[in-house]
């Protein structure tokens, strides 16, 4: 669903913004890293954050990577969020190790419990 024209956007170590529904049902913005595993994209999060929680009520998500070369070129993936557990944090280490750290569970405080939100993709706009 998502053309290879744009796996660069998801391959690199970009930043995007995940957008999820609050109870309120407005949109809730936040910076994520994240994985891409060649069909649909995974977060790793706290099961403490208002992403999860919001996840949890609504799966309706919106990710848009923007390309630092060129910022008029984007991808935004409207998708179906599902959860995982990742209580020893491995996707939470690829990803740090794709941004270049090491210890990815130094971003962590101490008890806190990983999940990951995988995205399935429901339409994805290429532009």
């Amino acid at each position: 669903m998502i053309s290879s024209d744009y796996h660069d956007l998801l391959t690199a170590p970009n930043t995007a913004v995940l957008t999820t529904l609050r109870a309120d049902g407005g949109p809730n913005g936040s910076p994520v890293w994240f994985w891409f595993d060649g069909h649909e994209v995974i977060v790793s999060t706290r099961a403490e954050r208002a992403k999860h929680r919001n996840v949890v009520r609504d799966p309706r998500v919106s990710l848009t990577v923007v390309d630092p070369e060129r910022p008029l070129r984007y991808l935004e993936i409207r998708a179906d969020a599902t959860i995982e557990p990742d209580p020893e944090g491995a996707m939470r280490d690829r990803i740090a190790a794709k941004h270049g750290y090491d210890d990815g569970g130094a971003f962590d405080p101490p008890g806190s419990t990983r999940v990951n939100l995988r995205l399935v993709p429901t339409r994805v706009i290429e532009h």
